[in-house]
């Protein structure tokens, strides 16, 4: 896993898919899930809105990054190019 701070930005990544952490205004996290490569393959977003620590944003964006999806087809795999 990979991690990289850009200003109020936070990317985790790995071989597959990398998550964006974005800082919100008024308090909390913006979470962006994306195949790697492909800006425009968003796989899952979410918000936290309470006003959580830095560490516990990278640790659930560890969670989602790692997160599995499991279909009625089998577990979803996603390829890039």
């Amino acid at each position: 896993m990979k991690l990289n701070k850009h200003f109020e930005t936070i990317t985790l990544s790995n071989d597959k898919f990398e998550v964006h952490i974005q800082k919100k205004i008024f308090g909390g996290y913006s979470f962006k899930k994306y195949v790697i490569n492909s800006p425009f393959d968003l796989l899952e977003t979410r918000e936290v809105r309470l006003d959580i620590s830095e560490e516990e944003s990278i640790d659930l964006g560890k969670e989602i990054l790692n997160k599995e999806y499991k279909t009625i087809y089998g577990t979803l795999n996603f390829l890039t190019s």
